[in-house]
């Protein structure tokens, strides 16, 4: 089995792809620390690369630059968590992606106009969103 992998690797080596592992997750994880929201945008045809990864779905590419999008988008539905704290989570688009996150603020209607207002990492390292109504 080994030796039918390695000749995979050796073909995306001759495309010249990053040799780096995981290189824009770590870029995309750094800047959620610093309270930034930023995706991978494929440079060769500008696909938003979503989740995060070092080539592009699309193209096959693995020129990427981290990009920040706009931080307004839409609620598509919401729920209610009772798992710890009593929070809202809603479901939301933003520029063609969706994220989960908490909802802190306002009327909530699916469709209803929303704005990211904080992101980040929480303790356990997973990344957080959240949103108010707009």
């Amino acid at each position: 089995m080994q030796n039918q992998i390695l000749p995979i690797y050796q073909e995306i080596d001759r495309f010249n792809y990053p040799n780096y592992s995981q290189k824009t997750m770590k870029e995309f994880l750094e800047s959620l620390k610093e309270g930034k929201f930023r995706i991978p945008i494929c440079q060769n045809c500008d696909s938003k690369i979503w989740p995060p990864a070092n080539i592009c779905s699309n193209c096959y590419s693995g020129r990427i630059r981290m990009s920040k999008l706009e931080s307004k988008g839409r609620l598509i539905e919401h729920s209610s968590s009772f798992i710890g704290s009593s929070e809202i989570l809603g479901l939301v688009e933003i520029a063609g992606i969706r994220l989960i996150g908490i909802i802190r603020e306002g009327n909530l209607k699916p469709g209803n106009h929303v704005k990211l207002t904080k992101c980040g990492i929480n303790k356990d390292n997973s990344p957080y969103y959240e949103f108010s109504v707009v």
